[in-house]
């Protein structure tokens, strides 16, 4: 069975899968490709969708121009930030949110730089473009290891919330240190009122907007590129701390290389390295 709806910006697909129900929304770029958020990102379904996805990422990325698809999408603000993250649907490594804060006289350097979603760029692109960004765009960076994601979870019970958790703390010290800020820009992963009600008193103050494909904002996709090249960086020394390549995202290779990590260092290694709601820790262990 297959089920197609739209939705604002995308479209919704439901399906039936070895006798289960599963959905996904499927937002399509006008720079080319989608993006895919799955109803259960754990899920075994899920796993072998992106892992597929995955496999074409090449495909994907040599049909996408440099530097196509950001600018502003809020025409009245003078000054915002801007916040993405990386790692959410990776097995091992940290969960990384950043944020950015950018004008309506500078965001053009961003396009003049090649920044646009981090999806879209090769991680060594990506690390050359962080440097420029850190010396030159007020902003944060937030790094949540496994360990302590693991704890956040548990103390939250949702991705969801941990994830608001994050951007509002991005959010609030970039507003801290940037006066003229007026909105935020992220985007949307769940009830707004998450990121709301997780902010401060500077981050209250702004015009919070979330939306789908927000990363065609410039401070958003600014966001994005800091917050991949984080990722990329803590995964590598976890990978030098494990003394194996642990892969990104969460495909059949990263279940594999789990099980020869707790083969090695015993069921207790994963609190360092991996995400263990996932559901890739069930079958491994």
């Amino acid at each position: 069975m297959l089920e197609l709806a739209p939705l604002q910006n995308g479209s919704r697909l439901r399906l039936q899968l070895a006798g289960a129900p599963f959905a996904l929304n499927v937002y399509p770029s006008n720079a080319g490709g989608c993006k895919v958020v799955f109803d259960q990102p754990e899920s075994p379904h899920a796993d072998a969708i992106a892992a597929l996805l995955d496999a074409r990422a090449s495909d994907v990325k040599s049909a996408k121009a440099a530097g196509r698809g950001i600018e502003p999408v809020l025409e009245d603000v003078a000054c915002w930030v801007g916040s993405d993250e990386s790692g959410k649907g990776d097995y091992f490594g940290p969960l990384v949110v950043a944020a950015v804060a950018v004008t309506r006289d500078n965001w053009r350097v961003l396009e003049e730089l090649g920044v646009q979603d981090s999806k879209n760029l090769s991680d060594a692109r990506i690390t050359g473009l962080a440097g420029q960004l850190r010396e030159a765009f007020t902003h944060e960076v937030v790094a949540i290891m496994p360990r302590r994601y693991n704890e956040l979870w548990a103390k939250m019970g949702s991705v969801n919330r941990v994830l608001a958790w994050a951007h509002a703390r991005a959010i609030e010290n970039v507003a801290g240190r940037t006066p003229d800020a007026a909105a935020a820009v992220a985007d949307q992963f769940g009830d707004e009122a998450l990121i709301r009600n997780a902010l401060f008193e500077r981050g209250r103050a702004l015009r919070l907007v979330q939306m789908p494909r927000a990363e065609r904002d410039p401070a958003v996709a600014a966001a994005s590129v800091l917050a991949r090249a984080e990722f990329v960086r803590r995964i590598d020394q976890l990978s030098a701390g494990a003394g194996m390549r642990l892969p990104k995202g969460a495909s059949a290779a990263v279940e594999n290389a789990a099980r020869a990590l707790v083969a090695a260092r015993g069921p207790a290694a994963l609190d360092e390295y991996v995400k263990k709601h996932f559901r890739t820790t069930g079958r491994v262990l």
